[in-house]
């Protein structure tokens, strides 16, 4: 999509065609692609195909008005094209309507302007909700944990026990010392949890929170 040429080529042993696509390392078969280059490249095609069938007489047949339905628009992408992906059908494609599902928070991300609907099964059936809580300019974690995907934390499966059984004994009225003691237990393990966006923050809190902790055995104030 923008960034790979194409070219054809005989292919003398079959009497067929061969597609190859410029890539970093030069020229490959396309068949050699990933799955999800191939399947983003095969509905683009088609599409392109029926727009420039509709619309023969515009300079511009991809900027005819159409409507595209598909399903899991971000199956087999790398994270960095799914990102990037709305962005480049839209331009591509200026006039056509994408209504499209996904699995992916940052599908979400990388269509703000978008109207959501999320399909929840409920009570052995299917519910529409029209109207979920807007997302814009979340991170992807916070999509990920919001209630447009119902994953409960963003930190591994495992914690979350740890993290509900902190959050049960700060729930009693009173604590016993051994409450005090699984507690501090408790907190020294998450404490050690990385905190920040990115590799840069997380490694500057380790370095505070190593610092904090050697003054305080040092008896700073």
């Amino acid at each position: 999509m923008g960034e790979a040429l194409g070219r054809t080529g005989a292919a003398l042993a079959t009497g067929g065609v061969t597609i190859e696509v410029l890539g970093p390392d030069g020229w490959i078969p396309f068949s050699a692609l990933g799955l999800g280059y191939r399947t983003m490249t095969a509905w683009i095609v088609d599409l392109s195909s029926r727009l420039f069938e509709r619309y023969e007489e515009l300079e511009d047949p991809l900027s005819g008005p159409a409507v595209c339905l598909v399903d899991e628009i971000d199956l087999h992408l790398h994270p960095r094209w799914q990102r990037d992906l709305i962005t480049r059908l839209t331009t591509l494609f200026p006039r056509t309507q994408f209504i499209a599902t996904a699995h992916s928070p940052l599908i979400v991300q990388a269509a703000p302007d978008a109207n959501l609907v999320v399909l929840r099964r409920r009570d052995g059936g299917v519910v529409i909700d029209n109207a979920p809580r807007s997302v814009r300019k979340w991170r992807i974690d916070q999509i990920l944990t919001s209630e447009l995907f119902d994953i409960p934390s963003a930190r591994p499966p495992e914690l979350d026990a740890w993290i509900a059984e902190r959050d049960a004994i700060l729930g009693k009225a009173e604590l016993t010392d051994q409450d005090q003691e699984r507690l501090a237990e408790l907190r020294e393990k998450l404490g050690a949890l990385p905190h920040g966006d990115t590799p840069e923050d997380i490694e500057a809190m380790d370095i505070i929170r190593r610092a904090a902790k050697a003054l305080k055995d040092k008896g700073a104030p």
